[in-house]
């Protein structure tokens, strides 16, 4: 990768994660639902002259947005919500790459060696000892909401491979739809406060969710499908494992947030087991 590139993922994976920070500052004002909606009426400010219908890919391509944008994200939000920090569901977040592994195994019935067999143990082993920490323990729900929305993110990436043929800007216009429409019915069934929170939200939290909205989606997944249009997925994608790491140093800076021992090994253990995915995976595919 030329120097201004590899710069440009760096500054994409700060982008992510710093949107944990802003997700956590979000749903301190806002319930985590309506905010994910609130987030994706600023997505689709942006998409919406790309939305439009796709004769004969409407069924896979809701379906695809459904599980995106209300199913992931509104467990994103919640689980940050439900957390009792953002170091901890930062790096969780990131077990999206073992699972896509797994569901390609099932899925797709593809074979799988000893290295990524240590690698999927290594991510799901540091993410249990993240969880013994007492102060993870104390929010477990919320770990586990964020474990859950980087499966449904994997499952999700697959439902995206059958749509290919469908304009990026399309699909990310519709996936803002279902965001907003999926996550407003379900923060009128199981939230309250709305009204108040609109209200009464600072302008930080304003700010937060716009900052989700426009940074992590359009620039953060914009520059990504740039850079995956240029590279080869094995060159660009070693650069995002600085995510949780930028995630986890907002959260200090800014946040002040203290890491414990456990944490730091398990998230350093986790990060391993990924990165041994990620590379295995890339050897598969240029090999097939």
């Amino acid at each position: 990768m030329k120097p201004r590139d590899i710069a440009f993922a760096i500054l994409i994976a700060f982008v992510w994660g710093l949107n944990f920070v802003a997700v956590k500052w979000a749903v301190d004002e806002f319930p985590p639902l309506f905010a994910n909606m609130v987030r994706f009426m600023a997505v689709l400010a942006i998409f919406f002259p790309f939305l439009r219908i796709v004769r004969g890919r409407m069924k896979p391509l809701l379906l695809a947005a459904f599980t995106l944008g209300v199913v992931h994200f509104g467990m994103v939000f919640l689980g940050m919500a439900l957390s009792g920090g953002v170091g901890s569901v930062a790096i969780a977040s990131q077990l999206n790459v073992p699972f896509s592994t797994i569901l390609a195994i099932i899925i797709l019935k593809e074979t799988v060696g000893w290295k990524r067999v240590a690698g999927l143990g290594f991510s799901f082993a540091g993410v249990m000892l993240i969880g013994f920490d007492p102060v993870v323990f104390d929010h477990i729900a919320g770990l586990l909401a964020i474990v859950f929305s980087a499966f449904l993110y994997s499952a999700s990436a697959i439902m995206m491979r059958q749509l290919k043929d469908v304009r990026a800007v399309t699909v990310q216009a519709w996936v803002s739809v279902a965001g907003i429409g999926g996550s407003l019915l379900l923060s009128l069934m199981f939230e309250a406060g709305q009204v108040e929170a609109v209200n009464e939200a600072s302008p930080l939290a304003w700010a937060a969710i716009l900052y989700s909205g426009i940074g992590s989606s359009v620039i953060g997944h914009g520059g990504a499908n740039y850079l995956f249009r240029k590279y080869e997925v094995s060159v660009v994608a070693p650069y995002f494992l600085f995510v949780p790491l930028f995630a986890v140093l907002s959260a200090t800076v800014i946040l002040g947030e203290a890491l414990s021992n456990k944490v730091i090994v398990g998230g350093l253990v986790t990060i391993f087991g990924i990165l041994i995915v990620t590379l295995r995976n890339n050897v598969r595919a240029k090999a097939g």
